[in-house]
């Protein structure tokens, strides 16, 4: 079926409008997950409220945690590692998923990132909507610094912009590296504060912090969404000029051995 889409994008979409292009790609690729389902676009708003439930439920029994509005503790941050997740996975396999786009449409070799950047920036808008429906029944205010989200989910997305054009880049030369971003991801997982607080790892092991950036994109969007506060400008300056120095090294990387990978296919 996607191969049958993918032909039809082909012949349809004008190869000298390229803004056009991109987001008719991101359009088609957002709706394809929902393509046939009995919901459709419903399930982008129940995922992210489902997933909440779940881990509250385990993880309250569990870790027994003394956090207020401990469910939507939860979900800011399974906003930003959702994303990344899901994100990186994606990226990773853009040259192989749109390869029949790459070898009949004059398009730019960015092109396939950026739609793909850009379908699963719908989906995190999805779930940064959830969150806002939901916060008043939890109590949480709405303030301006909230206008902080907007600046750190963009500075999540050129982090995520930059890993995948190394990581695409990568899985044409190194078959297995999927299953080793999987493993790289599952460690990930657990030492971002997304179900405890941060002091519980950070304070012992403060450098992590900085190491893994998105530990600190999730707690300023968590201080901004939540707790209505500015975040923490150290932390939100680090993260850009980190990502940024990624974007830099992913743009040489993938400039430098685009046509190999293409060939390696």
């Amino acid at each position: 079926m996607q191969q049958s889409i993918t032909y039809y994008l082909s012949r349809i979409l004008p190869e000298n409008n390229q803004w056009e292009r991109i987001w008719i790609l991101a359009k088609t690729d957002f709706k394809l997950r929902y393509y046939e389902t009995t919901l459709g676009l419903i399930w982008a708003f129940l995922h992210p409220i489902i997933r909440m439930v779940i881990y509250w439920g385990v993880f309250s029994y569990i870790l027994n945690p003394d956090i207020p509005n401990y469910g939507m503790y939860i979900f800011s941050g399974l906003i930003v590692w959702t994303y990344f997740q899901e994100a990186t996975r994606k990226g990773l396999m853009i040259l192989r998923n749109k390869r029949y786009l790459y070898e009949n449409i004059r398009m730019n070799p960015y092109d396939g990132f950026t739609s793909s950047v850009l379908s699963t920036v719908i989906n995190l808008a999805f779930n940064v909507g959830v969150f806002m429906v939901l916060s008043p029944f939890f109590d949480i205010g709405f303030s301006f610094n909230m206008l902080w989200s907007i600046p750190i989910l963009l500075n999540l997305a050129v982090l995520v912009y930059a890993i995948s054009l190394i990581l695409v880049i990568l899985n044409s030369f190194l078959k297995d590296i999927s299953q080793v971003w999987d493993v790289f991801l599952l460690g990930m997982f657990w030492i971002n504060p997304i179900f405890y607080a941060k002091a519980l790892i950070f304070e012992t092991f403060p450098a992590l912090m900085y190491l893994n950036p998105i530990a600190g994109i999730i707690v300023n969007l968590r201080d901004a969404l939540m707790y209505g506060q500015m975040p923490d400008m150290t932390l939100f300056w680090f993260d850009w000029a980190y990502a940024l120095a990624l974007f830099g090294l992913g743009a040489w990387v993938f400039n430098t051995f685009f046509h190999k990978a293409m060939e390696k296919l």
